[in-house]
């Protein structure tokens, strides 16, 4: 029954954050600036943009402020202790991503859709992609899929793949909203669902980083390294094809 309860309890905070970050925050944002939103001025449109991020951002740390800020006193005694494990966990990530995603990719004859957006917005809107790409995603992203989540579980296993599942479960969903969640859009896009296996693959290592350091910063501080050589590579390839 304790077991139950717990998770009844992770699993629903978990939804919270989750549909205050990518649903009722950015939504509610978005009928307040909608103008700026739509402007054709570049600061305008970015710095609106980068305002939902930092918004998003507030009020989510007001909400775990308490538990992070200990996390974050614990990390500053014991940094490099706690970053071996994050950085070790985040490169076996990367190689079974780097494989899945040459697998999938020579299926599928292409990248990911999430990733093409990524670039697409990153070269478009840069102001408001790199802090966004680079910091807040990160930030927010390991609160929601492993902080909180991690409160629903005991066991490592059963955590780690469920936080790998929702996580490669988002990026993936990307392709689908595109052109809309109907079905002709999942059946046209349907090879996609693949992209969990790389995506997921981070997931789960971040999740077993936040599980044996208890610190949520061994998986925040990859995760951002990460996205960072992500945004160079991207510029990087853009600037040599350009």
């Amino acid at each position: 029954m304790e077991k139950t309860i717990r998770f009844l309890k992770g699993f629903g905070f978990t939804l919270l954050l989750f549909l205050l970050y990518f649903l009722l925050i950015p939504n509610l944002l978005a009928i307040f600036l909608y103008k700026e939103l739509n402007s054709s001025n570049f600061w305008i449109h970015n710095l609106a943009y980068l305002s939902i991020y930092v918004i998003s951002f507030i009020l989510i740390l007001l909400i775990v402020h308490k538990e992070v800020f200990k996390e974050w006193k614990e990390f500053l005694k014991s940094p490099k202790k706690i970053l071996n494990t994050g950085i070790s966990y985040w490169v076996y990530g990367i190689i079974v991503m780097m494989i899945s995603n040459l697998i999938i990719s020579s299926i599928i004859g292409n990248i990911a859709v999430n990733e093409q957006e990524t670039r697409s917005v990153l070269l478009s809107s840069p102001l408001y992609a790199i802090p966004s790409i680079i910091f807040f995603g990160p930030f927010l992203e390991e609160i929601i899929f492993r902080f909180s989540l991690r409160k629903a579980f005991q066991k490592e296993i059963p955590y780690a793949i469920t936080s790998a599942l929702i996580f490669g479960g988002i990026h993936v969903a990307t392709a689908f909203s595109v052109d809309g969640f109907t079905l002709s859009s999942f059946l046209s896009h349907a090879k996609e669902i693949l992209y969990i296996i790389p995506y997921g693959s981070l997931g789960y290592f971040f999740a077993k980083s936040y599980y044996e350091t208890d610190n949520i910063f061994s998986s925040i501080v990859p995760h951002m390294l990460h996205n960072t050589f992500s945004v160079l590579l991207i510029f990087i390839t853009n600037f040599m094809v350009g």
